[in-house]
């Protein structure tokens, strides 16, 4: 009878755990189904259910998969502090489990959130440990992922042929596993960075097959995704009226999941398009909920947060590796210590003074050869800078002597112009050196400008272009579009270079603002790894004859080749002319 009721009980408890891990897996599949409709807030209630009930169960496995999901879900909703905080909690249950996949998925998720945050560091860090794990274990679609991640981090650093040939590489694995979903986040990766390589035929393209790939799968994140991708597109492409149709749309479906990230580009999209529409009511309240929700997203405080939890996540994994290790060692000491401890006193003591000898030797040794060099490091600077002032000095006086004549030949043809209007030879004549002397001024401006050292940067000659060529165009009826990097390194260049491109841009200027009958002029600067790009673009009568010697062209050929640039000029007749300008960056830059 005892024993009856010992198996009755048995069978009771075995049949409550079963219950419980059954209530626990139904709260994942519900979560994981809430999660893959766009459902957030309701997947994240259900995964912390999981949470609570794994815990009481001592059930790691499904606590790990739940601090996953709902890292997962707290991503999507723009909550990157607690999207880290639960995917470095499953990264550690992961580890202790010897769980090598989910473990690579956990740091290809964490490398997600730093590149969001635009730490792109410890983001490739994440990816990298993550493409390795996956590696190890063979699963080529995890590799995949870890590929397609690595190629948002290489378009966010502006290397495109990185960012293309990884995102190849991920593209051609799933389409050989058949996986439509990760066809379309490459696909739409690829759109991404043909935009930036204005491509936008390619774009588009790749665009409007990840769309109909995202809705035939009823992912609604990405669907707001690429209907507001495609919507920035067609800015660019000057379809105003479909681009604002694709960003309230993606507003819109973006809104309904809450997806933070999706809202704030299509904010920016939208008042973009209305801007281009010219209504401008609806161009400045979208752009004010864009500076406000982009202000929520990302900030100093969150970034600093999630790195101190990046920080206390590593220790607490080497603190484990060190404990590890110690314990190993400390086993195999006592096997040896008493056998070897006197010999190994001896050879600690020979090697100790040794050491400290050589050491006294090389300090001695590189203590005077630095002394040596500095001495002759502080010769060269003051050679240098004298000799910079005294040119800065000659310059100055070639200035003041020659400008104050040439001020006084302007002001006497500016006479002799009022009194000669009688004879229009003398008076074409006395114009023509009263402009000469004003551009010999300006030249001379220019020259001391130039031969400061202080103004001789990348960045001050690129402001000293946009100051020129807005100055210069006021009088005439031109546009002119700059389309320059956000941020121009403060480095110094040769003036050789400093002096050539600024020349070759005033000849281009003056050519178009006397020649081209242009309306609108693109003035776009771009820096590469190794190049820096200039392109002028109008959009005037242009020529047929490139070869030709008008308007100066082989005179800017010969200053750009001079500064070991190339130059080049493509025009078309009733179309426009485009003058092109490239430097190697290692012959720019001061060494």
């Amino acid at each position: 009878m005892k024993n009856r009721i010992l198996i009755v009980i048995f069978l009771q408890i075995g049949f409550c755990f079963s219950q419980q891990e059954s209530v626990i897996d139904g709260y994942l599949k519900n979560g994981v189904a809430a999660y893959s409709k766009g459902n957030y807030e309701q997947a994240i209630v259900l995964f912390k259910k999981c949470v609570v009930l794994s815990k009481q169960a001592g059930d790691t496995k499904s606590l790990s998969y739940a601090y996953n999901d709902l890292g997962n879900s707290y991503t999507r909703t723009g909550k990157s502090e607690l999207a880290l905080t639960n995917f470095l909690l499953s990264a550690k249950i992961f580890k202790q489990n010897e769980d090598n996949f989910n473990l690579a998925k956990a740091h290809k998720d964490i490398g997600a959130l730093y590149s969001e945050q635009k730490d792109f560091v410890s983001a490739m860090q994440n990816y990298t440990t993550a493409f390795e794990t996956a590696k190890k274990i063979e699963n080529e679609v995890l590799m995949a992922d870890c590929l397609n991640n690595m190629g948002v981090v290489y378009e966010q650093e502006l290397k495109y042929d990185r960012a293309l040939a990884v995102y190849a590489r991920a593209l051609k694995i799933y389409k050989a596993e058949g996986d439509e979903n990760k066809i379309s986040m490459v696909l739409n990766n690829l759109a991404i960075v043909y935009k930036c390589l204005k491509n936008y035929p390619q774009s588009i393209q790749y665009y409007k097959e990840a769309l109909v790939l995202s809705d035939k799968l009823e992912d609604k994140f990405m669907v707001a995704a690429n209907q507001n991708n495609l919507g920035n597109v067609y800015i660019l492409t000057g379809e105003y009226q479909k681009s604002l149709a694709l960003c309230l749309l993606a507003y819109k479906n973006a809104k309904a999941i809450q997806a933070q990230e999706i809202i704030i580009e299509s904010c920016d999209g939208i008042a973009t398009a209305y801007e281009k529409l010219n209504q401008f009511a609806n161009a400045i309240a979208y752009r004010k909920m864009y500076e406000l929700e982009n202000r929520n997203f990302i900030n100093e405080q969150r970034s600093t947060q999630l790195a101190e939890m990046q920080v206390k996540y590593e220790t607490e994994k080497k603190l484990a590796e060190i404990k590890l290790l110690q314990q190993e060692g400390k086993i195999r000491n006592l096997k040896i210590q008493e056998q070897h401890f006197k010999i190994a006193r001896k050879n600690r003591l020979i090697i100790g003074f040794a050491f400290l000898f050589l050491c006294l030797l090389s300090t001695a040794y590189f203590w005077r050869s630095r002394q040596k060099l500095k001495a002759q490091l502080v010769h060269e600077k003051i050679i240098k800078e004298t000799e910079e002032t005294e040119r800065i000095r000659m310059a100055k006086d070639i200035h003041d002597d020659l400008g104050s004549g040439l001020s006084k030949i302007n002001f006497l043809s500016e006479i002799i112009s009022q009194k000669a209007k009688e004879y229009p030879e003398i008076k074409n004549s006395t114009d023509s050196i009263k402009e000469t002397a004003k551009r010999m001024i300006d030249n001379m401006r220019d020259l001391i400008w130039a031969l400061n050292p202080e103004n001789a940067t990348l960045a001050n000659l690129v402001a000293r272009m946009r100051e020129y060529t807005t100055d210069y165009l006021e009088d005439y009826a031109i546009e002119i579009v700059y389309s320059i990097p956000d941020t121009i390194p403060q480095i110094a260049i040769k003036s050789e270079i400093h002096r050539g491109l600024f020349l070759v841009v005033k000849e281009a200027v003056n050519n178009i603002s006397k020649h081209a009958k242009a309306s609108i002029i693109d003035f776009n600067l771009s820096i590469s790894d190794e190049d820096l790009t200039l392109s002028i673009n109008d959009n005037g009568i242009g020529f047929e004859n490139q070869d030709s010697d008008g308007n100066g062209l082989k005179n800017m050929q010969s200053r750009i080749e001079e500064i070991g640039g190339s130059l080049s000029v493509n025009s078309k007749v009733a179309v426009g002319t485009e003058v092109k300008i490239k430097i190697k960056l290692a012959t720019i830059f001061k060494k």
